[in-house]
């Protein structure tokens, strides 16, 4: 199981693309972010020192619907954004331990770290 750090967080290492230009590390049950080195996908730049990403998204698994005004507000509060229907709840892909996820875009790894601890 490979692991790396993300802004002082150990998380486990899920995937990795064939050529290496994005990696999806889960930060927690609910957090799961996918990073890139060279940000060819053209993502809001939030460079992390400890993982070396130039750009991730992030995202938030919910237990149900009922949850999403928390994290809508947390992501609000913090500068983040959805792109086109990301903020919907959607069935998860990604945080699989949750019945559904939200993606998020631009938050810095600060404020990743403070969602680890909402929880």
């Amino acid at each position: 199981m490979n692991k790396m750090k993300f802004s002082g967080i150990e998380c486990q290492v899920l995937e990795s693309s064939p050529h290496g230009n994005y990696i999806l590390v889960k930060l927690s049950n609910r957090i799961v972010i996918c990073g890139t080195y060279s940000n060819q996908f053209n993502w809001e730049e939030s460079p992390d020192l400890d993982s070396g990403f130039t750009s991730f998204i992030t995202y938030i698994g919910l237990r149900n619907e009922l949850e999403f005004p928390k994290f809508r507000d947390f992501v609000s509060d913090s500068n983040g954004y959805f792109d086109k229907d990301d903020g919907s709840p959607r069935k998860a892909k990604r945080v699989i331990e949750f019945p559904f996820e939200i993606k998020v875009r631009g938050l810095l790894p600060e404020s990743v770290v403070e969602l680890v601890k909402l929880g």
